[in-house]
Formats: C-alpha cells, structure tokens, sequence
C-alpha cells in the first residue's frame, strides 16, 4: 500500500494511543522524520507514546522534550528520538546535523517542527511525514497523517 494520506478520528486517550501504535507506526521507517503538529494539549505526547510502543520500547518512558529538546527512547531494533522544537525561533538554531547523524539509528519525531519542514528536507534521506491533530471536542482529535516528501 503506498501512503500519501490517513485520516483518523480519536474520542479518547486510549483511541490515540492506538492510533499512533496500530494505525501510523507500522507505515515509518529507520531515517524517516515525523513531524506533529497540533496546539496544546492536542496529544502529541501521547502519540508518541503510542508510536514507540510499536518498536517494543516502554511507553512509560516517553515525557515532552520541552525543556531537553530531545529525548532519546532505546529500542532492541530502532531508537525512537522525540524533539521539541516548541522553544526555536529560527531554523539557524537548530542542531539539524546532530538531528540527521541520529537518523541512521532510527526515526525522529519532532514536535512543533512543522516551521522547518522545509529545513529538515534538506537534511533527511527518509521519508518526512507530517500529523495534523485537531482537537474538535474536549476528548475528540481528528489526525491526519500525510506523507510530505518521497524519499
């Protein structure tokens, strides 16, 4: 099946965790970037926590990045690197070499990223993926998953 893009809706914690476990996760691979976007409190962490708990690493791990950046979750097969990008004003001050000599161990997600797709083009030689989640009601998202680049 070629992606290009899915479309979910969530009517609870529990409904994006599994989205983000049994819907998305099987679709991204070792040097592909995922980049979320969504206000506050849309559930970004929770998605991750979700997505990590496909490559076999502990979902009790996951935290939001805000304050480190990064956080690194190590996997049997692929590491899972979680970036915050919510406090960088301007592409020139992020660390997109480090971020891309990462990218041979496993995936990036990267929340608040979406400003620097464009940046993260340049750098990624997996495919980049961007999720949309949109809070319609107070425990309703609808997530939108598409493919941004061909790589």
């Amino acid at each position: 099946m070629v992606l290009n893009k899915l479309k979910f809706i969530s009517n609870s914690v529990e409904e994006t965790y599994n989205i983000a476990k049994k819907g998305i996760a099987p679709f991204v691979k070792k040097g592909d970037i995922v980049i979320l976007d969504g206000e506050l409190g849309a559930g970004k962490t929770t998605f991750v926590r979700g997505f990590v708990e496909f490559f076999g690493i502990n979902p009790e791990y996951v935290s939001s990045p805000t304050f480190t950046l990064i956080n690194i979750y190590k996997g049997g097969e692929i590491d899972i690197f979680h970036v915050d990008f919510y406090r960088i004003l301007e592409g020139n001050d992020v660390f997109f070499d480090e971020l891309i000599e990462l990218q041979d161990n496993g995936i990036t997600v990267i929340e608040w990223g979406k400003k620097f797709v464009d940046e993260l083009k340049e750098y990624c030689e997996g495919n980049i993926y961007v999720l949309q989640i949109k809070k319609s009601e107070e425990f309703t998202r609808e997530l939108t998953f598409e493919k941004y680049t061909d790589n």
